[in-house]
């Protein structure tokens, strides 16, 4: 079935491909677009001649009132005159990133992927990290919106995060990627991460040794990790393997972080001297805890087997190399490029949305 975007939005896209930055508000259901700094002024309740002040940082403008009328800027996504006069309306040919972590091995694949692409294509590439915090990834996107980028790639922290909630709102070209959304008018790239989860568990369930120790270390709490999450403990539930047998260990972040609980999975789980077999829902921390075990003398695989999940590079080169569940980075960077390049040149193209296959690739820390 054709998924037809929303109205509102689309028509956004369409006047801004004619020039003209829009804003809507409640008067849209009445029937008027706002197309200019009268309706700014308007909004804010103040002349034109104090929203050109406020565009060109003039000192004399008292700061509650410069706070207010910038939010209503930011809130709307308007863009400054003197940007508008550089797009006329000619396209920037800068395409907008945000990610949630621009040092995670993933992202830096993807977006390796999406610069190639975007070269080819004679667009320039601006990249920006929300580093897990809502208030950021939403000023990111508004001041990427000044900067009069032509679209959007973003990997959110939420798929109904204020910035993405700006972006439908004001039209904005995007696409998301990393994450799925259950809005039918949205563009996304992603992985099936419950099936990702399942393939996890169907592996390690088929290697379990009698009386062997079952663990699960998951990092922020994000929408696919958790989708990960929830694949694998429906998994082990199938096989009669319920979810308080399951030893699970939260929020462990960062490499460091999973060099850290070591000492604590060791100690709680009595891993000193039993078996165990531990499903982490992102190589980078699977990777931190293989070396971490190694360190305080287990071995791996025949004490301790571990399944990562993304296939990054450095998976497959670490010590002992990593049984993983792999998302296809080169194919969600392409994918994102190729769509959100087309849906500026065609604002109503079809919505495509994309759940890839994940896929187990065996290795020897879980052969």
């Amino acid at each position: 079935m054709i998924k037809l975007p929303l109205f509102r939005n689309r028509l956004q896209n369409i006047f801004d491909c004619f020039g003209k930055s829009i804003i809507m508000d409640e008067a849209f259901s009445k029937g008027k677009i706002l197309v200019n700094i009268n309706d700014i002024a308007r909004l804010a309740g103040v002349s034109k001649a104090t929203i050109s002040r406020v565009l060109s940082r003039s000192p004399h403008v008292n700061e509650s009132t410069r706070k207010r009328i910038q939010k209503i800027i930011d809130d709307n996504g308007f863009e400054p005159s003197h940007l508008a006069r550089n797009l006329s309306r000619r396209k920037s040919q800068t395409i907008g990133i945000v990610i949630e972590d621009i040092a995670n091995p993933f992202f830096i694949s993807i977006s390796s992927e999406i610069e190639k692409i975007l070269y080819e294509k004679k667009y320039n590439m601006m990249i920006s990290s929300s580093q897990w915090n809502r208030d950021k990834e939403l000023e990111i996107v508004q001041s990427m919106i000044r900067s009069s980028v032509d679209g959007f790639i973003i990997a959110p922290i939420s798929p109904d995060s204020e910035a993405v909630a700006l972006l439908k709102r004001t039209g904005r070209p995007f696409i998301l990627m990393n994450t799925f959304s259950e809005d039918p008018d949205v563009n996304y790239v992603s992985t099936d991460d419950i099936e990702g989860g399942k393939l996890a568990a169907r592996h390690m369930y088929s290697r379990l040794r009698k009386d062997e120790k079952i663990i699960l270390v998951t990092g922020y709490e994000h929408q696919n990790l958790s989708r990960r999450m929830e694949g694998f403990f429906l998994y082990m539930e199938s096989k009669g393997i319920e979810r308080d047998q399951i030893t699970h260990y939260r929020n462990i972040n960062t490499y460091n972080d999973g060099l850290a609980i070591v000492p604590t999975i060791l100690m709680r789980s009595k891993l000193k001297s039993n078996k165990a077999s531990i499903f982490i829902t992102s190589d980078d921390i699977a990777m931190a805890l293989q070396e971490g075990l190694l360190q305080n003398g287990r071995t791996l695989p025949e004490d301790i087997r571990i399944i990562g999940y993304d296939n990054i590079e450095f998976s497959r080169r670490c010590r002992i190399p990593l049984t993983t569940v792999e998302q296809s980075q080169k194919d969600i960077g392409i994918i994102a490029a190729m769509e959100l390049l087309e849906l500026i040149n065609n604002p109503l193209k079809e919505v495509k949305q994309y759940l890839l296959p994940p896929r187990l690739i065996l290795r020897d820390s879980n052969p």
